[in-house]
């Protein structure tokens, strides 16, 4: 099995070195741009596996392998996917043999060609019952309706709409990082954390926490 993985991460880091492009590369100027849902639209759509020459098949599924085998895959495949610009990308925490077993399971997928936005790994393909993608209970499209669960679209003051962003913006740190989330707490959302103006300030740390007499940069 080691042999047959070292020769699949040399296929992936093949592929992740020669990317092909269904157009010919140019220097874009800026009247170029195009807006997300534009190029959504409009961008040229190839099959993953046809584009990459790397199939589902081709990956073995992840009961049998063993941590460092599925790491090792699992870093080979987000860089591949990063060098053509259909990145896989979580809100969450997730497991790596399951990230990596979702990224194998729907491999076989159609992916835009974009060249001005940043294309994503679909996690969730068309005919997918909602919450059982291959991520579980990790999913991703079930985490976002929970983390909105409550909220309306009703007109809110200033000061509603930055208290509601706060709640939905802590119920997603919780997720994402569990114990640790106080480390990204976003202060600039707290209206215990601005000045007069209600501009933030300090991200939380008031003149208390400063030393008057600390010269240390004298």
């Amino acid at each position: 099995m080691q042999k047959y993985i070292s020769q699949l991460l040399a296929d992936i880091a093949y592929a992740t070195e020669n990317v092909g492009l269904p157009f010919v590369e140019k220097e874009l100027e800026l009247h170029d741009w195009i807006s997300d849902e534009e190029e959504d639209k409009t961008a040229p759509v190839r099959n993953l596996e046809e584009w990459t020459g790397i199939r589902k098949e081709m990956l073995p599924p992840e009961g049998m392998l063993n941590d460092e085998q599925v790491n090792r895959l699992l870093d080979a495949l987000k860089k591949m996917l990063d060098a053509y610009n259909w990145s896989f990308v979580l809100q969450t925490e997730v497991s790596q043999r399951i990230q990596y077993a979702a990224i194998r399971s729907n491999f076989n997928q159609q992916a835009k060609i974009k060249r001005w936005h940043t294309g994503f790994f679909e996690l969730c393909l068309s005919g997918t019952e909602h919450g059982k993608c291959a991520l579980g209970e990790y999913c991703q499209c079930a985490f976002y309706a929970e983390l909105y669960s409550g909220f309306t679209d009703s007109a809110l003051s200033p000061e509603e709409e930055r208290a509601r962003e706060l709640e939905i913006e802590i119920k997603h740190l919780k997720r994402k990082y569990s114990e640790e989330w106080m480390k990204y707490y976003p202060y600039h959302l707290d209206a215990n954390y601005v000045d007069e103006n209600g501009n933030p300030y300090n991200y939380g740390f008031g003149d208390e926490d400063e030393d008057e007499d600390d010269n240390w940069w004298r």
